[in-house]
C-alpha cells in the first residue's frame, strides 16, 4: 500500500499540488503582464523604433542565455529548498517600480543602457525564473505524487486570464498593468511560504553516498559536438523555438494594424491570447495521459 502511494499520482488532499498549481497560475499571470504586450509597450507607448525594439529584445535574449544555466546549476544544488523561489518572488515585488520609474525613462534617454538594465531584470525574473520554477516544481511533483503537467496547465490559465485583463488596462492606463504584476508578487510570496516540499529520503541517502554527483567532464561535454543528433537538436531549436520567439515579440504590433485604433487592437489581442492559452492548458491537461500510455520517448 505504501509503495502504491509513493508511485501513483493523487490530487485530493495533496497540499503541494494545489500550492504549486497556484504558484504557476500566479507566476505566469505576472509574466503575461509583460511578454505578450512588450512589443506594443515599447513601440506604441514608449515610441521606440523597430531597430530600438530589436536592441531591447536582443539584450533580453543575451541575459536569458546568461541566467538560465546559472539558475539551473543553483537549482540542482538546492534540491527542494525554496531559496530560488523566494529570490524570484521578492524581485517581482519591484516589477512595477522598475518598469515605470527606471526602465521606461532609461529607454528614452539611453537605449543601450535601458536595454541592458531591462535585459538583466527580465532575464533574471522571467527567463531564468521561469526555468528555475518549472524545474523546481517538476522535482517536487515526483516527490509529492502529482503529474507535473496537471500543475503546469494552471500557468497557461493564469497567462490567458491576465492577457484579457491586461489588454483592457493597456488601452486605459498601461502603468496599472505593472502594478497588477507587483500585486501578484505578494500572492506569490504567500504561496512560497505555504509550500511544504519534503526531501525524498531515498534521494537524500543517494546524494550523501555520492550517487547523484555529476560524472560528466568538460571533455565529455565537448564530445557532444561530434554527434549528428546534437546538431539536429540545435537546428530544431534555432529554426523553430527562436523563430517563434521573434514572431511572438512582433505579433502584437502586427495584429494592431488590422484595427482602426491601437486601443481596440490591444484589447482584441488580449482576447486572442487568452483563447490560445486556454487551448494550451487543455492540451497540457491531457499530455500526462498520453505520455503515461505511450511512453515519453515514443515519437508517434
Amino acid at each position: 500500500m505504501q509503495a502504491q502511494s509513493q508511485n501513483k499520482a493523487y490530487y485530493r488532499g495533496n497540499r503541494n499540488y494545489f500550492v504549486f498549481s497556484g504558484y504557476f497560475f500566479t507566476y505566469f499571470f505576472i509574466m503575461a503582464t509583460c511578454y505578450p504586450f512588450l512589443g506594443i509597450w515599447l513601440g506604441d507607448i514608449n515610441g521606440l523604433t523597430g531597430e530600438e525594439r530589436g536592441i531591447v529584445f536582443a539584450a533580453m535574449s543575451f541575459f536569458a542565455l546568461c541566467f538560465q544555466p546559472i539558475f539551473g546549476y543553483v537549482a540542482d544544488k538546492l534540491g527542494v529548498k525554496k531559496h530560488m523561489l523566494w529570490v524570484v518572488a521578492i524581485a517581482l515585488l519591484f516589477y512595477a517600480p522598475f518598469f515605470i520609474y527606471i526602465f521606461a525613462p532609461m529607454l528614452k534617454t539611453n537605449i543601450w543602457m535601458g536595454a541592458i538594465v531591462g535585459g538583466i531584470y527580465m532575464g533574471f525574473v522571467f527567463s531564468g525564473g521561469a526555468g528555475a520554477s518549472e524545474a523546481y516544481v517538476e522535482r517536487v511533483s515526483r516527490q509529492s505524487n502529482f503529474e507535473y503537467g496537471r500543475a503546469r496547465m494552471f500557468g497557461m490559465m493564469g497567462w490567458g486570464i491576465c492577457a484579457s485583463i491586461a489588454g483592457i488596462l493597456y488601452s486605459k492606463d498601461p502603468d496599472s498593468v505593472f502594478w497588477l504584476g507587483s500585486a501578484g508578487a505578494v500572492v506569490l510570496l504567500v504561496l512560497v511560504a505555504l509550500a511544504k516540499p519534503e526531501q525524498n529520503s531515498t534521494a537524500s541517502v543517494m546524494a550523501q553516498l555520492g550517487a547523484n554527483t555529476n560524472p560528466v567532464s568538460l571533455k565529455q561535454a565537448f564530445k557532444l559536438f561530434k554527434l549528428p543528433r546534437f546538431w539536429a537538436l540545435l537546428a530544431y531549436v534555432v529554426g523553430v523555438a527562436c523563430t517563434y520567439d521573434i514572431f511572438d515579440q512582433q505579433f502584437g504590433n502586427f495584429f494592431n494594424t488590422f484595427f482602426d485604433s491601437k486601443e481596440e487592437g490591444i484589447e482584441m489581442f488580449g482576447y486572442v491570447t487568452t483563447m490560445g492559452e486556454f487551448l494550451n492548458a487543455a492540451i497540457m491537461f491531457f499530455v500526462p495521459l498520453v505520455i503515461n500510455r505511450m511512453g515519453a520517448k515514443m515519437p508517434y
